[in-house]
């Protein structure tokens, strides 16, 4: 859905809710890691368990801003932008294998400990998969929201790699920028206010006008792999939280995962009314998700057999 004016000048139609958050005491550090340098996000108290969240693609850390306050007062939270991506910087080659190896840098440099969760979204659920299964071990459960992974038999038909490569369009300035923000795939917003501040954090100045943060070869220089072998290979506790209208979780997604959900008793289920945008569409229902999952899992996971 297209913004139609300037975030700054909506300020005042955001719910309190959403002030409140976007005032939560925040602090941002980098750590560079394979010749890259990685900012992230983080609140909460260092020491607290962690809990990581994951953004998607072509998107970047503020995403969570209005919902990371909310887990601050029993987690230290932290949101990395993945490389090529928000306010981290670009590479010459990109793949979940290294985006997870970048969250583990971050993890590292944070001071989290085993005892985190990590959450992605979309394609930082492919990437908090990927880290589940390289890095078993190296965190307690892992929470993918709307994240498609397609049966063996069943190719996914979104490959984005095999998009024709664009360049970015250049804006005279911030306004022009801001206007042309949209989302992926087409969907309804109920909540304008939120897309502003993510539209107002996704663009950034440049030489000629203003355009967008993330790497515009993105797709062209990524290595898709099978995340349905991963998922399959996984030890890692699981969970699944999808959007009931999602276009990505789709009807074949859904029944490949939920016949391994109940093979292996990983916990899945929908936010009503929501589409691919979880965080968007639906912030406060998501968050009462995450905090109730949150409650015992996935502590209690670890001792089910699989089946």
């Amino acid at each position: 859905m297209s913004n139609q004016s300037d975030p700054v000048a909506q300020a005042d139609m955001s719910p309190a809710w959403v002030t409140e958050a976007l005032q939560a005491p925040v602090t941002e550090a980098e750590v560079v890691h394979d010749g890259a340098r990685l900012r992230y996000r983080s609140w909460g108290t260092p020491g607290q368990p962690g809990l990581v969240l994951i953004h998607g693609a072509m998107a970047h850390a503020n995403w969570w801003d209005f919902m990371a306050p909310r887990f601050a007062d029993r987690f230290h939270v932290v949101a990395p932008h993945l490389s090529g991506m928000g306010d981290s910087e670009h590479r010459e080659a990109y793949s979940t294998a290294q985006f997870s190896d970048d969250v583990v840098a971050i993890i590292e440099h944070a001071g989290l400990t085993a005892d985190t969760v990590v959450v992605g979204h979309s394609l930082g659920g492919a990437v908090a998969l990927t880290l589940g299964v390289r890095h078993a071990g190296r965190v307690r459960g892992i929470v993918m929201l709307d994240s498609a992974v397609f049966p063996p038999d069943q190719p996914s038909p979104f490959d984005p790699s095999k998009v024709p490569y664009r360049p970015k369009t250049i804006c005279p300035d911030y306004a022009a920028a801001v206007g042309r923000f949209y989302l992926l795939p087409a969907q309804p917003c109920q909540h304008p206010y939120l897309l502003q501040h993510i539209a107002h954090h996704s663009v950034t100045p440049m030489q000629d006008g203003w355009t967008w943060k993330f790497d515009d070869a993105l797709f062209k220089k990524m290595h898709m792999h099978e995340p349905w072998r991963e998922l399959e290979a996984l030890e890692t506790p699981l969970a699944v939280i999808y959007g009931d209208h999602s276009a990505i979780f789709t009807q074949a997604v859904k029944s490949y995962v939920e016949s391994l959900a109940q093979q292996r008793g990983w916990p899945m289920f929908a936010i009503p009314g929501a589409y691919h945008q979880l965080m968007i569409d639906s912030p406060r229902a998501l968050c009462s998700a995450l905090n109730g999952l949150l409650v015992g899992w996935p502590d209690q996971a670890r001792g089910h057999q699989r089946g």
